[in-house]
């Protein structure tokens, strides 16, 4: 199981729920400073921060498994750095691409494959300096690569819901780009 769960921080987390659930998105999880919204195609982690902080308005990468330590070990194998680490929610896993970027895959029990006919689905560009590398992370940790793009970039889609761009980027970094609904843009970036 791999579905694109990427988490956003915001000072001004009502208002961006209201825009996810204006795009469509529906709220699964809501803990106050944390929620989880799903479009049937990939989920967007929301976690409050304060105003003014350093990841005000930032994106990470991250992504839903349904066993950390089979993901670890899958990933390892197939040659990109991974591990099992305590966080703050518990065990999850961390990988970690060559340029020492890193994003976790967090434990979910949500099963669920999107369905042919889900309208919206979450999607992330993940620009870096090395694009092959980054396709390369993608594809081991199982992701499937859908199509390739000049430059090297490529879109990658999580087998239980969500997209992944890979673009050039002076610093690796994430951004929640859009949502799609029967292949057309919504809208603009919600970075």
């Amino acid at each position: 199981m791999l579905r694109v769960r990427p988490v956003h921080h915001t000072s001004r987390i009502d208002e961006f729920a209201a825009e996810l659930e204006t795009q469509g998105l529906r709220c699964v999880e809501n803990r106050g400073s944390w929620r989880v919204f799903d479009s049937g195609n990939g989920k967007v982690g929301v976690h409050a921060v304060d105003a003014g902080s350093a990841n005000d308005g930032s994106t990470d990468l991250g992504f839903e498994v349904r066993d950390c330590e089979i993901f670890v070990r899958r990933t390892l194998q197939d040659g990109t750095a991974a591990e099992l680490i305590d966080s703050t929610h518990g065990t999850t896993a961390r990988v970690t691409a060559p340029d020492g970027f890193t994003f976790l895959a967090d434990p979910s029990t949500d099963l669920r494959l999107p369905a042919d006919d889900t309208p919206l689905a979450v999607t992330v560009v993940w620009r870096t300096p090395d694009i092959a590398a980054a396709n390369k992370v993608l594809a081991n940790i199982g992701a499937r690569l859908v199509a390739e793009h000049q430059g090297g970039g490529a879109l990658f889609r999580a087998k239980n819901g969500g997209l992944v761009t890979t673009a050039a980027g002076a610093v690796s970094g994430v951004e929640l780009e859009r949502f799609y609904r029967s292949g057309a843009a919504l809208g603009p970036g919600m970075g």
